[in-house]
């Protein structure tokens, strides 16, 4: 039994005012997490050293939430400063980030192992993107321009491999509870098998669909494609990091092996295309590129041995930029051959 578990967390809502998000409303959606968390001016945050202008070389590292969640460095860490985040945005998959008063808004929120622990911070930051806002400001009816607003009508926590959800925060109740049904590695191994038992043999089919812009780099070059073994690789380096740092323990595969097998596998169908959109590095105060591909691609060989892997990559994303949305997929399809 793995320590290493996942927390869903989807916050269901509604548009008070008009919201106006970046073309990445992932990036929007963490930007404004981080705000929320952080402080402002004029209204002070849990940063525990807020007139820092980032968290590289904080005396209060160790005890600081906001850096733990948000802007993660480890200065003696062995992999270096920057550690991968111990969530994951889920964005609104919808095609536009222009929502209307009383259109739903949905968005995801998902936190790895021992981050738990600091889930009612996670709370505090919902309730305080009520109050704030969210996205670009818009002037009102009386000249004024703020973020749009929202009302959040409950966070749920859910766990689509065991079919089980729980209602954590419901609005007009101060109770709150703690989620209590994460992924875990049995369920994961559980969903392997089921799909593996749909290949009559070694060899099969399998078609994910990669539903944020998803972005692959090797040999310090943006793929524009969804090739098999760049992707399993970069999956593997973000569980591997996520594993060890927030399960305790290392990743139990053989990557030479895996990836080995990963190159056997070939790309037999691709129906992705190219997005180029923008986002904003809250923590560089700047645009930054988020450009990747999106659609289905499906591939064929011998992919038992990859199945949990990649089950787990669709709850922590696979390539750069996954704490802002990118690189979320889903499997869609597994089959035989003929």
């Amino acid at each position: 039994m793995s320590a290493f578990t996942a927390h869903r967390l989807r916050f269901e809502g509604r548009a008070e005012t008009p919201i106006l998000l970046a073309d990445h409303q992932g990036a929007a959606i963490r930007g404004a997490l981080f705000h929320a968390l952080r402080g402002r001016p004029d209204r002070p945050g849990f940063c525990l050293c807020p007139a820092r202008p980032h968290c590289r070389g904080c005396p209060s590292l160790a005890g600081c939430p906001v850096s733990f969640l948000l802007a993660t460095v480890d200065d003696g860490g062995r992999r270096g400063g920057d550690v991968p985040r111990p969530y994951t945005v889920e964005p609104p998959l919808e095609a536009h980030g222009d929502y209307r008063p009383g259109d739903p808004f949905q968005f995801g929120l998902t936190v790895f192992a021992r981050a738990l622990s600091l889930f009612p911070y996670v709370v505090v930051a919902a309730r305080r993107l009520e109050d704030e806002g969210i996205g670009r400001p818009i002037r009102d009816g009386r000249g004024l321009a703020r973020p749009g607003r929202f009302r959040l009508e409950r966070l749920v926590a859910a766990n689509p491999l065991a079919g089980a959800e729980q209602v954590v925060l419901q609005r007009g109740d101060d109770l709150v509870s703690v989620p209590a049904v994460p992924v875990t590695h049995d369920l994961v191994l559980a969903r392997a098998a089921a799909l593996a038992a749909r290949w009559p043999g070694a060899a099969g089919t399998l078609t994910l669909e990669f539903l944020s812009p998803t972005r692959l780099v090797e040999g310090g070059r943006l793929l524009r494609g969804p090739a098999f073994r760049p992707l399993v690789q970069r999956l593997f380096e973000r569980l591997s990091s996520l594993w060890e740092r927030y399960g305790g323990e290392e990743l139990p595969i053989d990557f030479g092996d895996l990836l080995a097998r990963a190159a056997g596998v070939r790309l037999v169908a691709d129906a992705t295309r190219w997005i180029a959109v923008r986002g904003y590095s809250t923590r560089q105060e700047a645009p930054k590129r988020l450009d990747g591909f999106a659609g289905r691609a499906t591939y064929e060989g011998d992919l038992r041995p990859l199945l949990p892997w990649l089950i787990w990559g669709e709850v922590t994303h696979a390539g750069k930029d996954a704490v802002k949305g990118c690189g979320l997929y889903r499997i869609v399809e597994a089959g035989g051959l003929l």
